[in-house]
């Protein structure tokens, strides 16, 4: 019986410092498919409040995974950048205003369709189109940054690679600024001032 328990308890041990090694690498694929698109989405673009970064940042990575899920389409392109402009202030402290774009074709003289005025679901309207785009602002004290992903259907590719100059939020355009090598973490260090 003492075998079993020390046995029992060793397992235990093995499992809590395995949860411990790989606390902080979520299965944000697997967190997305616990929810409908429309939670992320429940719209074209939208804007949510955060608490703190690190709830901003799990929405985002599962909300990008859910994304990538229902359309269908893998990531092709996408930057993150700074934002140059006022800073945003709300109730909370965090703001993430997100907004998506698609298309019918690809590159210049692409067909892009206006996803408020679509007569279908807006889940199905991103995965019958070739390219879709979704986009995050974050805004965090005095600090923005926007994360840019196109995604595009299989067999289809971009004539360049382009990325956006400016974005608009609350009447209000922000310069974007894209350092060399930044990602999603790189994006989220800047605004938590752990680099400049």
């Amino acid at each position: 019986m003492k075998r079993a328990i020390v046995i029992i308890l060793v397992i235990v041990v093995l499992c809590v410092s395995g949860c411990v090694t790989t606390e902080g690498k979520k299965d944000y694929p697997a967190l997305a498919k616990e929810k409908s698109f429309d939670y992320f989405f429940p719209s074209p673009s939208s804007t949510r409040y955060f608490s703190d970064l690190d709830e901003a940042y799990d929405f985002i990575n599962t909300a990008q995974a859910k994304f990538t899920i229902s359309s269908g389409k893998s990531k092709a392109k996408g930057l993150a950048a700074k934002l140059i402009g006022p800073k945003v202030v709300k109730e909370k402290p965090v703001t993430v205003y997100y907004f998506m774009e698609a298309s019918k074709k690809v590159g210049n003289g692409g067909e892009s369709f206006d996803l408020n005025k679509i007569n279908e679901p807006l889940e199905k309207a991103i995965k019958d189109a070739i390219s879709a785009t979704l986009v995050f602002m974050v805004f965090y004290q005095d600090r923005g940054v926007s994360l840019s992903n196109f995604h595009l259907a299989s067999g289809w590719r971009y004539n360049n690679n382009s990325q956006y100059k400016s974005f608009d939020f609350n009447k209000t355009s922000y310069d974007a600024d894209y350092p060399v090598g930044w990602g999603t973490d790189k994006a989220f260090s800047y605004l938590r001032k752990e680099i400049n």
